[in-house]
């Protein structure tokens, strides 16, 4: 991939290529270095010109990272970055793609990987890539699947040493003719609001809620203003209250209004039904069925499939305090 092309992909629309030097000296190289760019940051790359920084900083709030750029990324995860020209020449340039590959002796020629160890590993990567993106669920009255999440690390928690449990929502204005954001969200149980970066507070313009409010954070305890907003996860649409961070989570308070089943590979959201009561509970029980849709047909995966011998539903419970 050319040195450049993450940044000149980036700034061209903007008509501002002539800062592609400025970008690459400071380290902004790559898709998601561009992703939420403050004032600081311009200001290390000596961008001065006021309409130029306006342009950058509205772009960065609602940019996404490219289809290349994911599958970079997941070829990275498996020790195969060497391979990635490989796989855009043979059109393996968004991770459906991938997903629908054929890891056969044909495909390894196609992109001239030979060692048997790197076979094993993108066989294996692929296979777990159609478990996270190809799960359909089978739906039962009591058990209705809503979304599903994952284990990742999210790019915000830079340094994190675990996963952390991960899901796609989109967060929007409560004003019909307002504006939405889909993002990564980190599931923190620990919090009772929805957490946005502060650019996408900007953007969204999300009415204000009230007075400022005590946040208890790990180490101090500060004065935030809520926000209200419409958190879209799955196919559910729910009002949420939203304060700035610099990450971007789901707290507990959405939480429990969903039913979870969590496994060392996946974090599946269902409904709650009628006989779901309102305090917490821990339960152990079978989890749902799901068929995962793979090209060489349906395959049911169960508990011993996962390697995990029970399923696990929780639900968390309210709390009156404000923590992020």
């Amino acid at each position: 991939m050319e040195e450049n092309k993450p940044i000149l992909d980036f700034l061209q629309p903007l008509g501002l290529e002539t800062y592609v030097g400025d970008f690459r000296t400071r380290g902004f190289t790559e898709d998601p270095d561009f992703q939420g760019l403050t004032q600081d940051d311009l200001d290390s790359m000596n961008i001065t010109d006021e309409e130029h920084r306006d342009r950058i900083v509205a772009a960065a709030a609602v940019h996404e990272v490219s289809e290349e750029h994911q599958v970079l990324q997941f070829l990275r995860e498996h020790g195969l970055e060497y391979y990635f020209t490989n796989f855009l020449a043979s059109e393996y340039t968004d991770l459906e793609a991938i997903e629908r590959m054929d890891t056969g002796p044909a495909t390894f020629d196609d992109l001239e990987i030979t060692l048997p160890s790197h076979k094993n590993r993108l066989t294996k990567a692929v296979n777990k890539l159609r478990k996270r993106q190809r799960v359909s669920f089978v739906e039962t009255e009591a058990e209705t699947a809503i979304a599903y999440g994952y284990w990742s690390r999210p790019a915000a928690l830079e340094g994190a040493i675990c996963d952390f449990l991960c899901v796609k929502a989109t967060i929007k204005s409560p004003d019909p003719n307002g504006q939405s954001v889909e993002r990564e969200f980190l599931v923190d149980s620990g919090s009772d609001v929805v957490t946005i970066k502060s650019e996408i507070l900007d953007q969204l313009k999300l009415p204000k809620k009230g007075d400022p409010v005590q946040s208890k954070g790990v180490h101090a305890t500060v004065k935030k203003q809520l926000h209200s907003g419409i958190m879209v996860i799955g196919s559910e649409e729910i009002h949420v209250e939203v304060m700035e961070e610099s990450f971007n989570s789901i707290g507990c308070r959405e939480l429990r209004k969903f039913r979870h089943y969590i496994s060392p590979e996946r974090h599946i959201w269902m409904k709650r039904t009628d006989s779901d009561t309102s305090s917490s509970t821990i339960r152990t029980e079978e989890p749902p069925v799901w068929e995962i849709q793979t090209p060489e047909g349906t395959e049911t995966e169960t508990e011993e499939d996962t390697g995990t011998e029970n399923g696990q539903t929780t639900e968390s419970s309210d709390s009156d305090e404000h923590e992020s």
